[in-house]
């Protein structure tokens, strides 16, 4: 479940209600005092009052309420609510009509208002689709004997299925069904069905303080301690034996002593509370790097090496999947980072948005120009924060606000020596056709004067806009090199995308790879080898399967956790994959569109 579209009123610096759209990667971009962080505290709030307490100062007019409304949206939003609402009552029946009139495409929206400052909600909603007639509007928070007014009065018959009566749900579907052409508009209800314990978990990194103070990167730690004491709690039963054995001698001894004193004394028992949950209290970090001579702490060292542990930390959550509907919320995440760095990190945020949201605050071209459109808000500032997204038939010119806003340039110089520019959808896809250049070809690809090649993020980022345009008119061989996208039937549009390509430039050439994406071009044979796995553990992967999920699936399947194999952008396969397994996965096509860049 992710945050699709929130709706902010008179929240710091927003007076009036704002609407601003987000995707699974979000970057909100915007001169400074803007009202970026809005954005970013208003999520945080909103999802974790308790620990982003609202204040004084976040009302915009003290004599209004601040008020949210949030749309959560989820492939799996009808399955979510099911297992809530059906949790809260006995019978069922009829009670799928009630989760539908929830949902409004694969969304659920929810309201939240504070009058006063303080640490709890004055008010919680949650839409709902419901009838206009007052006498049949709010059939599921009617009595039963509501609901049995309305059947008798306007003589709906309910069929009894079974023994018993039917369930008041399940009564509420036929006079729903009987009443079927009332008009119907939305109402906010209360949230009864407490489905607020549905939303993700939020965490929040500040850009202005150290990374122990703004990353519950301790918090988080010791909770994965807490989870290993649950794990091996079986073995820690011995050393609890231990110690009541202890404690018995010891109360054994007491009694005696005791007994000079009460001789009606018969026994004294000492039972310790064990709570291994509660051993460790804390979690310090340290560094030790060349010329040390100890380790140092992460306190004494530069905020450049501590932001550069939030990559490294990121990178951990993305691939261990801890934190699963978590929402992250990072404040110019580029802050004290060089420019490679920020690389890293953006790819290790993108991976962790595979499975959990990430909002950003930037003035980054790096994390700007590898947002997706659609993820992409531009925030500005006259008598209010305003906020910005593209929409359908603006995005050129809403790219181009974000180029004037953020002073975009391309990131990478011409040299006279390039005779070929390639562009490539990823930093991952260019070391893919990198080895393959190498193990195949007998050439590098990465590092060749003749060629320079660039990620341009793929589909409609901002970065394909600007490096295609602005390399348009370079004099130099343009290459376009993208996957097919199988696994999600796009390889039409794909090689439609292609085409136009070559079409709208001159000397270019494109390709569209037969596979769906790089993953696809793993050989079974050389996962069963380093990962040391029986052979046939894995099969021969088709064009079009979805090969992260097969892996996965495989991997929780024959129990094969430990071994951590990573089915996402897997270099330890590649690399070690030889001449004869590339040979057998790579097509000849492929080969000879790359043998035009030696």
């Amino acid at each position: 479940m992710y945050i699709s579209n929130l709706k902010i009123t008179n929240y710091r610096g927003v007076k009036e209600t704002r609407s601003i759209n987000l995707a699974r990667f979000s970057s909100v971009v915007g001169k400074n005092d803007a009202g970026k962080t809005i954005v970013l505290n208003a999520i945080a709030t909103f999802l974790d009052i308790k620990s982003f307490t609202i204040t004084q100062t976040d009302f915009n007019d003290l004599s209004k309420p601040i008020e949210f409304e949030f749309q959560f949206s989820s492939d799996s939003i009808s399955d979510l609510l099911e297992t809530k609402v059906k949790s809260k009552v006995k019978k069922t029946e009829g009670l799928d009509e009630f989760i539908n009139d929830l949902i409004f495409d694969n969304s659920i929206i929810y309201k939240r208002i504070a009058y006063n400052i303080g640490k709890s909600w004055s008010e919680e909603h949650i839409l709902i689709n419901d009838f206009e007639n007052s006498e049949i509007q709010g059939l599921y928070f009617k009595s039963d004997e509501e609901i049995t007014a309305i059947v008798e009065k306007f003589g709906i018959v309910i069929p009894v299925e079974g023994k018993g009566r039917n369930s008041k749900a399940e009564k509420i579907k036929f006079i729903k069904e009987h009443f079927k052409d009332e008009p119907r508009a939305n109402f906010w209800i209360p949230d009864d069905m407490k489905i607020s314990s549905l939303f993700p978990e939020v965490e929040m990194f500040k850009a202005d303080y150290g990374l122990e103070a703004d990353t519950k990167f301790k918090t988080a730690t010791v909770t994965e301690i807490e989870e290993y004491f649950s794990r091996v709690e079986d073995r820690l039963v011995i050393f609890k034996n231990e110690i009541n054995a202890e404690m018995k001698k010891e109360a054994d001894i007491l009694k005696t002593y005791m007994q000079e004193y009460a001789s009606n004394l018969l026994d004294i028992d000492i039972s310790p509370n064990v709570a291994w949950k509660d051993a460790i209290k804390s979690v310090d970090v340290s560094f030790q790097f060349a010329g040390d001579d100890k380790f140092i702490p992460m306190t004494h060292k530069g905020t450049g090496y501590r932001r550069l542990f939030m990559v490294a930390r990121f990178r951990y959550l993305a691939q261990k999947s801890k934190g699963n509907n978590i929402i992250y919320l990072i404040e110019e995440p580029e802050t004290f980072l060089h420019p490679t760095a920020q690389q890293d990190l953006l790819n290790a945020l993108k991976e962790l948005s595979n499975e959990n949201q990430v909002v950003t605050t930037t003035h980054s071209p790096v994390f700007a120009g590898a947002t997706h459109i659609e993820g992409v808000v531009l925030c500005t500032k006259r008598t209010q924060s305003n906020y910005e997204n593209a929409v359908e038939g603006n995005e050129r010119e809403f790219l181009f606000k974000i180029i004037d806003e953020l002073g975009i340039k391309p990131s990478f110089n011409l040299r006279d020596n390039h005779e070929s520019i390639l562009f490539v959808e990823s930093t991952n896809d260019m070391k893919f056709y990198d080895i393959i250049c190498r193990k195949l070809l007998d050439f590098n690809l990465i590092g060749n004067p003749k060629v320079l090649v660039l990620p341009f993020g793929g589909g409609a980022d901002i970065d394909s806009f600007l490096n295609l345009d602005y390399f348009d008119n370079s004099g130099r061989k343009l290459f376009l090199l993208i996957d097919s996208d199988k696994q999600q039937n796009k390889q039409d549009s794909q090689h439609q995308k292609a085409q136009d390509y070559i079409n709208r430039k001159q000397n270019a050439q494109a390709y569209v790879i037969f596979r769906s994406c790089i993953e696809n071009y793993y050989h079974p044979r050389c996962i069963e080898r380093v990962y040391d796995c029986e052979l046939e553990t894995f099969p021969n992967f088709t064009p079009e399967d979805n090969v992260k999920t097969l892996i996965k699936n495989i991997v929780s399947e024959k129990g094969l956790g430990y071994k951590n194999i990573r089915e996402k952008n897997n270099f330890k396969i590649f690399e070690n994959m030889t001449v004869e397994e590339w040979q057998e996965v790579v097509e000849e096509e492929l080969l000879d569109f790359l043998v035009l860049l030696k």
